[in-house]
């Protein structure tokens, strides 16, 4: 989610007035509530800019929350630093394109351009098999590498998959999209490559569970190699929200997925 336009603010050093384009925010999503019509989706993006005439560096935070869906209820924004002169309109917010550009060391499917870029396949095969026979090897790979492996083995199940930019920051990793019986269904999954006791708060299953909300998918993923906290487990259990729409996939569930996709 991005942000159209531009603000406003005045220099709390020099007075000037100091111009923040919206394309240097980013939003993210930040909580999610049940309401009588659905969810309720919160974002917020926070960002640095310098005054052009002392130098003066002014923070920016931009808040926004969708209810229902698609349709933009409240949108602040405030300046730490300065005064505010003009803020961002709630109606200059659109979703952005986040497709990941894939490098020569990827094998996997884009669906914009309808391609297959070479070579993942043989260097994850090895590394699948390596993982098969020493399981603790995939807390030491490379997060990036571990959303790669993640989107193989869903790739290998028939989806056709996408991964979203190496820059990002949470929100979801990976697109997956299959056919059954010519019923489309569209996954997105987040991946976090974490040590044993880093367990995974319900915090992130929330912004996850806004996501899939915000983007009509199917089901939400969240495939760790940690474990989840009580609250993780029942926030995703919860009967008339999230309890068929998200899947939480820990530790041993990935080492099972590992196992069964090896060629």
């Amino acid at each position: 989610m991005k942000v159209k336009g531009e603000a406003q603010a005045r220099c709390g050093e020099c007075g000037a007035v100091v111009y923040i384009p919206g394309d240097s925010l980013s939003l993210e999503p930040a909580w999610v509530d049940e309401r009588q019509m659905g969810a309720e989706l919160g974002y917020e993006a926070t960002t640095a800019i310098e005054c052009a005439h002392c130098g003066k560096e002014l923070e920016v935070t931009y808040e926004a929350s969708e209810y229902p869906i698609g349709v933009v209820d409240y949108a602040e924004t405030t300046i730490s630093g300065g005064e505010l002169i003009k803020g961002f309109s709630e109606n200059e917010i659109y979703y952005g394109n986040d497709i990941y550009s894939f490098d020569a060391e990827t094998k996997l499917y884009l669906l914009e351009e309808k391609k297959i870029i070479t070579n993942l396949e043989s260097g994850t095969d090895l590394l699948i098999k390596a993982i098969a026979q020493d399981p603790e090897l995939i807390r030491s790979i490379d997060p990036r590498r571990y959303e790669e492996l993640i989107a193989l083995i869903f790739s290998r199940k028939g989806f056709i998959v996408e991964l979203t930019k190496q820059t990002r920051d949470g929100g979801r990793d990976i697109i997956a999209v299959r056919s059954d019986l010519g019923i489309p269904s569209k996954y997105i999954i987040e991946c976090k490559r974490y040590s044993a006791t880093n367990l995974i708060s319900v915090d992130l299953v929330r912004n996850l569970y806004g996501v899939q909300m915000q983007e009509g998918a199917n089901k939400s993923i969240l495939a760790t190699t940690s474990y989840f906290t009580p609250d993780a487990k029942k926030f995703a259990s919860a009967k008339n929200t999230t309890e068929w729409a998200m899947a939480l996939k820990d530790y041993d569930d990935i080492i099972s997925w590992v196992k069964g996709s090896r060629t």
